[in-house]
């Protein structure tokens, strides 16, 4: 009998080691987010719980932790914290945010021109190594330079980083119960504290993110449906408004494995048109080619030519990118249902080609009440004057 119940026991604390890492890797933005090569940053620039939240929403900080640091006391806690100060420890992927541009953010964060009126909440730049430190005298000595005043931010080296109790611990997330619990219920306090996503769900809970990167994270949290509508919500975005967002991953973020690319496509396309229309990419608003062409002319698949829209049915939508009310040839294009970013939209890709083109909504202008978004970089542009040259002279008529 006792032979049994200690097979028993086992079995089920392995049972619920398998469940607990189960319901760990649904989360795939800690799945993606923990394959990155991270460096550190180290801050403290007064109570930790805001900084925890504000540096974690940005995009390209993979997770944050808080502790005590600068000091020389040992093992500092909350209540006999020492000659520490409270410290964020921040891991980043330096290919999307930089340390300079974490450094001016601490610096904007917080008045570093003012003493603090106890150690505890001093600012301080805690540096990893000699590139770091260069960096940090560079900005305090220019930004002293343009201010006429004195920064009162130390610059020392970081010699131990004590991780405070676990209550501190993406603090603005806690204080919400239904989230905390949540993930609670998945992953241990250890998991929980160098989770990617609850590093950025305790970013976003105060309103610190934007909304295009919240509505691109936001499926891959691990939060059920009630939770990232609660989430959206607290960020002023109606979960409903999500359908008629345009956006699939940032061009700039999509790698090109060229190992697996189409090498006749890259001798012939840009990495912008190849990553968007290859690799499903979205290309920035307001900053690509056509999102503001008023020319008359038509556009053509970038890969194939295949004619797909006409200027005579384009028209300003705020969106950032080119818009049209209606396609040139319907047959040349085909409609595939998209469920990425947490919502259900109409992909639109080229028929021969199999470009990716954009999305198409049901928000436009009259006559067809219909709005296709499409990506610039996906198109190619041949104006009126020049379709007989460039063997579109059937569609002369139009102009």
């Amino acid at each position: 009998m006792n032979y049994l119940l200690v097979v028993f026991i086992i079995l089920l604390s392995v049972l619920g080691m398998t469940l607990n890492g189960l319901a760990q890797t649904e989360i795939s933005y800690d799945q993606q987010m923990n394959q990155v090569d991270t460096k550190t940053a180290t801050f403290a620039l007064g109570c930790f719980w805001g900084p925890d939240a504000s540096f974690g929403a940005l995009e390209g900080v993979v997770r944050t932790r808080v502790g005590y640091a600068g000091g020389t006391t040992e093992n500092p806690s909350y209540k006999m914290i020492g000659d520490h100060t409270e410290t964020i420890e921040i891991d980043y992927n330096p290919e999307i945010i930089s340390y300079r541009e974490l450094l001016q953010i601490f610096f904007n964060s917080h008045d570093p021109y003012s003493q603090a009126y106890s150690r505890q909440y001093a600012s301080l730049i805690l540096y990893h190594n000699s590139e770091q430190k260069q960096i940090a005298l560079e900005m305090k000595e220019k930004l002293e330079a343009e201010s006429g005043k004195e920064i009162k931010t130390e610059i020392k080296k970081l010699d131990r980083f004590y991780l405070a109790e676990d209550y501190h611990q993406k603090f603005r997330l806690q204080q919400q119960v239904a989230f905390r619990d949540h993930y609670l219920e998945q992953m241990t306090m250890k998991e929980f504290i160098n989770s990617p996503s609850v590093t950025k769900v305790n970013g976003y809970i105060t309103g610190n993110g934007e909304r295009d990167n919240i509505i691109k994270n936001i499926a891959e949290l691990g939060l059920t449906s009630e939770l990232q509508e609660r989430l959206l919500e607290k960020n002023s975005i109606d979960p409903a408004e999500c359908v008629t967002f345009c956006k699939t991953e940032d061009a700039e973020n999509v790698i090109i494995n060229e190992e697996e690319s189409d090498q006749e496509l890259r001798a012939r396309l840009t990495d912008l048109q190849y990553k968007v229309t290859q690799l499903n990419a979205t290309e920035p608003a307001f900053n690509n080619q056509y999102w503001d062409n008023k020319e008359p002319g038509i556009y053509v698949d970038v890969v194939s030519g295949e004619p797909l829209f006409s200027s005579t049915d384009k028209f300003e939508s705020g969106s950032g990118w080119p818009s049209f009310t209606k396609p040139l040839v319907e047959d040349n294009l085909v409609e595939v249902e998209d469920n990425s970013l947490w919502m259900t939209r109409i992909e639109v890709r080229s028929k021969k080609a199999d470009s990716h083109l954009g999305h198409v909504f049901a928000d436009g202008p009259g006559p067809t009440g219909l709005r296709y978004c499409i990506n610039s970089a996906a198109l190619r542009f041949i104006s009126a004057e020049d379709l007989a040259e460039e063997g579109y002279e059937e569609y002369k008529d139009l102009f």
